[in-house]
């Protein structure tokens, strides 16, 4: 074979495998992670799922579901317009769910000073939400609705963590 004959199937060889190696950019526990978590939800659910582990954010696709778990310290950009930004706290994570019709989040809060459920109740009636508001001495509950949109929100004084779920109806 000639000399130029195999320089070219080496830089193709080569080029293939740094193009490969180029898509690996995750780490294996993530793939294999993945691969078991699909495993099982399939098991489950019967139905095939697709699991992305980027570091510490996970998505779950299937056919009519998503799920999206996210460690964020940031209010989702795709709230829903009418829900207050809860401010009292530090966000610790969120969790987004897509099933069908209906959306919802779960907003995980953590070093929520004081007691804010009064204030967020009167910020949420401000905003037109029909609110009950259960206080329970060092911590409570606060559920309400609007239009197509519910909303929970519970917190503790006794360890200054909360959350926040909102979801749609439709």
């Amino acid at each position: 074979m000639p000399a130029t004959y195999l320089m070219k199937m080496t830089v193709c060889i080569l080029t293939m495998s740094a193009l490969m190696l180029a898509g690996c950019d995750k780490k294996p526990e993530e793939r294999k992670a993945e691969k078991i978590t699909e495993q099982m939800l399939k098991g489950v659910m019967g139905k095939d799922v697709d699991v992305d582990i980027k570091g510490k954010n996970i998505k779950i696709e299937g056919q009519d579901s998503k799920v999206e778990i996210s460690e964020t310290n940031i209010w989702p950009p795709d709230m829903f317009e009418d829900v207050p930004q809860f401010t009292s706290g530090r966000i610790e994570h969120v969790t987004k769910t897509q099933e069908g019709g209906t959306q919802s989040f779960n907003i995980f809060f953590a070093d929520i000073r004081g007691d804010v459920l009064k204030e967020y109740d009167a910020e949420l009636k401000g905003k037109g939400w029909q609110t009950q508001l259960m206080d329970m001495g060092k911590g409570g509950m606060i559920s309400a609705q609007k239009d197509k949109l519910g909303l929970n929100f519970s917190s503790s004084q006794d360890d200054n963590k909360g959350i926040l779920a909102v979801f749609s109806t439709q």
